[in-house]
Order: C-alpha cells, then sequence, then structure tokens
C-alpha cells in the first residue's frame, strides 16, 4: 500500500542513477549521429539509443530491487507485473522522433508504481543536464548543471484565462476546432500546439507556455480515450502534483497504472494548478454537454 510518509530515498536515488547513466549512453549517440533506425510492429520509429536505454535502465534498477516488476516501451510486456504491487514504468526514450529530429527535447521516464499510482519520478533530459524528480508527499525538484532547488508551479489567478495547449500527440490536428471553442468558453487565448506530448516543461515557470494541456481525441466519448501509453505518463503524473499542479482524465479523475492493457483511458488534462484543472473540465462538460 502507498503511504506518503515513506521517503523512498534509495529508489529515488536508483531511479536518477539509472536515468542519468541512460542519458548519457543516449547522448554519445546524439553526439556521433550513430544511431540506426529501426521501424517497429506499430509503426513507431525506434533506435540503437533506445534500446540502449532500455538494457541500462532495466539492468540498473533490477540490480538494486530484483523482486520489482517492470513494464517498459522497449521490452516485452510480462503480465506478472500485474500481480506485483511494485512496477516500475520506463519510457527509455520519450520524444524518439525528436531525438532522430535532433531538437533535444527527449527524456529518460521512470516511475515507480505501488498499488495503481506513482510514489517516485525522474525526468532526465540529457542534452540540457536537466533533471526533475519527485517522491509521494515530499515534493519536486529540478537539478540542472550541479545545481538543485525545489520545483513548484506558478498557480494562474481564478480571474484570468488559461493557456491552453494541445499536441500533435494528443489529438492535433483533428481536435484543434474543439479547443478554439473550449478557448472562447474560457475567455481565453488561441490556443497552441505542441510537437511533444506529456512535457512538465510545457507549465513549468518561465516556460510563457501554457497553464492547461489537454489531450481529447475527437469523435470519441471521453470513455473511449485510449491514445497513449502508461510509460508516457507515470513519470509526469506525479512530478506535476508534488510540485503544486494536477494531472487527471477529462473528469477530473486520477490516472491508475499498471493495468492489464497499460493505455491511458478517458484523456489528459495537466495544469499548473486544480484550480484550473476544474476550469478546464467544466468547460469540456459544457462543451461536449449530451457527448460525454
Amino acid at each position: 500500500m502507498r503511504d506518503s510518509s515513506i521517503i523512498y530515498a534509495q529508489e529515488l536515488d536508483v531511479a536518477k542513477h539509472a536515468a542519468r547513466t541512460a542519458g548519457a549512453a543516449v547522448l554519445d549517440f546524439y553526439t556521433a549521429q550513430s544511431a540506426e533506425s529501426y521501424v517497429k510492429q506499430d509503426g513507431s520509429v525506434v533506435t540503437d539509443a533506445d534500446l540502449a536505454a532500455d538494457r541500462i535502465i532495466r539492468e540498473t534498477i533490477l540490480d538494486a530491487f530484483p523482486n520489482d516488476a517492470l513494464l517498459t516501451e522497449e521490452g516485452a510486456d510480462d503480465e506478472a507485473r500485474l500481480s506485483n504491487s511494485r512496477v516500475w514504468i520506463i519510457d527509455p526514450i520519450d520524444g524518439t522522433n525528436q531525438f532522430v529530429s535532433r531538437t533535444g527535447e527527449f527524456d529518460m521516464l521512470i516511475a515507480l508504481v505501488i498499488d495503481g499510482r506513482p510514489v517516485v519520478s525522474v525526468m532526465y533530459q540529457p542534452t540540457e543536464d536537466l533533471l526533475l524528480s519527485a517522491t509521494t508527499g515530499h515534493g519536486a525538484g529540478i537539478e540542472r548543471k550541479g545545481t538543485k532547488e525545489a520545483l513548484r508551479l506558478i498557480p494562474l489567478p481564478q480571474d484570468q484565462p488559461p493557456r491552453l495547449m494541445t499536441s500533435v500527440w494528443l489529438g492535433y490536428p483533428e481536435n484543434f476546432s474543439f479547443f478554439e471553442r473550449m478557448a472562447v468558453r474560457l475567455g481565453a487565448p488561441a490556443p497552441q500546439v505542441s510537437q511533444v506530448g506529456i512535457s512538465v516543461r510545457r507549465i513549468m515557470p518561465g516556460s510563457q507556455a501554457a497553464d492547461s494541456v489537454v489531450g481529447y481525441k475527437l469523435g470519441s466519448t471521453i470513455d473511449d480515450q485510449t491514445f497513449a501509453w502508461e510509460w508516457d505518463f507515470a513519470a509526469p503524473d506525479l512530478i506535476i502534483h508534488e510540485a503544486g499542479g494536477s494531472m487527471t482524465d477529462l473528469r477530473g479523475n486520477l490516472h491508475h497504472y499498471n493495468k492489464r492493457i497499460p493505455r491511458n483511458e478517458r484523456g489528459v488534462i495537466f495544469s499548473v494548478d486544480p484550480i484550473t484543472t476544474r476550469r478546464v473540465v467544466d468547460a469540456i462538460e459544457e462543451e461536449l454537454g449530451a457527448e460525454i
């Protein structure tokens, strides 16, 4: 059972070490431009760098916690994880297309999930040596090139409309007219579009990007929203919450992890604070009406 009084210090240290070690290997591929790319059965791209990072993270975690289960994007799914209360959910490179395109916008995502919710999370961007981390009940932190500080999102004043964002990975361009209508309901400026998925950097202080990022697949009811995987969501979920923000489905409910089919359900909203999420949820309900 999850207990917010537990510090999870060893788990956090291991996750940081795994992310940084994998990140160094990925950065070597990136700098040398030496990673071969392959197309997986689902049509997505994987590279030598993804596979190397996956191996490093797996070995580092299992060396420290041999009885824990793993769920990774690049590994075969072992359903024995379903009977294990402790499951590490891993995306060895979140943003493989960004790696290939050489934008620098890719991360190692590592989360320890206990009884369906993340308790330890690490996101590491090796090109910037930027590491975000959190443990449940103990806040979030940001480390960059030797500096460490607490990570706190800045709440949006309730008299201001939120800046909305969607993503090419969260339903754009099909959902853009929906977001434009949402913006009108909220009195917000025109929605923005990101080229990446669930990135905490889009709502971090100083980003000037968005106060709320929403994923919605047009033409589906909220209950049919399944367009991303748990390894895309688990790490940012905890970091956003521990930094004072909110990450929910389109109804305002928390996501749960280590499901038999490890897909996100009912879309996603992540915001700088819970009140902003509630405002967006209310606008979605008003806009969709009977569709939800």
